[in-house]
């Protein structure tokens, strides 16, 4: 609901104002009869609109717009004022005044003034949620790829962006969960804000909660000066707590009460913080399975399962695989000052098939090695690493052979003694799509392809 304060030295039209905007509830309506009590009320909370006399003893309608300018968040203003002052309505709109009416106004003038700034503050917060919600997809994010996956979780942070709900990211580890915080930070109202980064897994116990929350000079041995927490830090922005399933029992309570009462006490202090910081959790635990052990608070995991957003292991979006690639190709070859190359086809289609337990962070590490090792002008499987190049390694995805799949098939739809292999790969791919029901993203993980890579095969046979 938006809110209207109407500054008005005179009671009888002040109270006339408010009367008449009863035909408006979907305003709240409050009243200062000076400039100053306008000011008073302002710094202690925010108006949307400003309706202001602009002759007022003491300060003047003019200079409480000049207060007014100087605040982060400056309020809209529409001043009133008599015909014998229309040049100074012409001042006030000059200093950003939206509107003026001249006394006596009748009261649907009052109220088409409202509807109409009404409407344009609805447009323009319309405008700005899309823009929050267009970061996902145009902003910096990190989020790469396009296949069904990443585009699904695309569109849950975009919905989740806008709010203050508490998110908790799961997920395997390499599997980019920062990078989904950092989206829902960049998409939200508050990406002018801090976005802090706490690794509760890799803070000692007896460190962590100081370096959640501060402490005071003296608190422990070692205190020598107060410290900053990092939701002092965050302030009303965003703490992305990572590896949350790590976070020791005794600090769980803590967090706890943060996340129901919004306070909390620093080390060694009794004063009582407040915090309007937003938290994200992530972990790659199974926190639903720690609860029934007894290692993680059953209260606490309801607490941070508000929002839950699952971040798709590589495996899940294989056909992603040539865009994260060489994504990391450029990015690398930029930050070490050397030239980019191109994948080699057999390069993509070797790697396509490991199993990639570490995710997206293992195949950035693989491609560095082989963009700094490899002596060519393209990334070939010579420049992988030895465990990678293995054709027999056991984290190599069973790949069947033309013959075990065609073989496989109800009827014998091809001869393979006559056959060459591109009737056995063309027979492969029109299988593959039909089983998919023509799912291009499926049909290429059921044949150990990208996405692009199946395209290519498809514009060669016409298919």
């Amino acid at each position: 609901m938006p809110t209207l304060l109407i500054v008005e030295d005179e009671d009888k039209l002040r109270k006339l104002l408010i009367r008449g905007l009863k035909d408006r509830p979907q305003w709240e309506v409050k009243s200062a009869e000076t400039a100053e009590k306008a000011l008073e009320i302002l710094g202690g909370e925010r108006s949307d609109l400003v309706l202001t006399d602009v002759r007022m003893p003491g300060m003047s309608g003019l200079d409480l717009m000049e207060a007014l300018r100087k605040q982060e968040h400056p309020p809209v203003c529409v001043v009133m004022t008599a015909y014998a002052s229309i040049s100074t309505a012409v001042e006030a709109l000059r200093m950003g005044a939206v509107d003026y009416l001249i006394k006596p106004f009748p009261n649907e003038e009052l109220l088409h003034v409202l509807d109409r700034i009404e409407k344009e503050m609805r447009l323009s917060s319309e405008n700005e949620e899309l823009k929050q919600r267009l970061a996902v997809y145009e902003g910096p994010s990190g989020l790469i790829g396009s296949s069904e996956p990443m585009e699904r979780l695309r569109k849950s942070i975009a919905k989740v962006a806008p709010a203050a709900s508490t998110v908790l990211i799961l997920g395997e580890s390499g599997t980019g969960k920062e990078l989904i915080a950092r989206a829902i930070h960049t998409a939200s109202p508050r990406k002018d804000l801090p976005l802090v980064r706490v690794n509760c897994g890799a803070i000692p116990e007896n460190l962590l909660e100081s370096e959640l929350f501060g402490h005071v000079k003296g608190a422990f041995t070692g205190a020598t000066e107060r410290r900053v927490g990092r939701f002092e830090l965050a302030g009303d922005g965003t703490i992305f707590l990572d590896e949350m399933g790590d976070m020791p029992l005794a600090l769980q309570v803590k967090l706890l009460r943060v996340l129901q009462e919004r306070e909390y006490e620093s080390v060694g202090s009794s004063h009582t913080s407040k915090t309007g910081a937003r938290v994200i959790a992530a972990t790659n635990r199974d926190l639903e399975a720690a609860t029934k052990e007894g290692t993680f608070r059953e209260d606490l995991y309801y607490r941070l399962n508000v929002v839950t957003l699952q971040a798709p292991p590589l495996r899940d979006h294989i056909e992603d695989f040539e865009e994260l690639a060489e994504h990391f190709v450029n990015r690398i070859a930029n930050r070490e000052g050397i030239p980019a190359k191109n994948l080699s086809p057999d390069f993509v289609a070797h790697l396509v098939r490991w199993r990639w337990t570490g995710n997206v962070r293992e195949l950035e590490n693989v491609i560095e090695s082989a963009l700094v090792m490899g002596e060519g002008d393209r990334i070939e499987v010579e420049d992988l690493p030895n465990y990678l190049r293995d054709s027999r390694s056991d984290n190599l995805g069973d790949l069947a052979s033309p013959e075990q799949v065609v073989a496989n098939q109800e009827s014998g739809e091809i001869d393979l003694a006559a056959a060459t292999l591109d009737d056995v790969e063309r027979h492969l791919i029109l299988q593959a799509l039909e089983r998919s029901g023509g799912n291009q993203s499926k049909a290429a993980r059921q044949l150990g392809v990208t996405r692009r890579t199946l395209g290519y095969r498809r514009e060669k046979y016409g298919i």
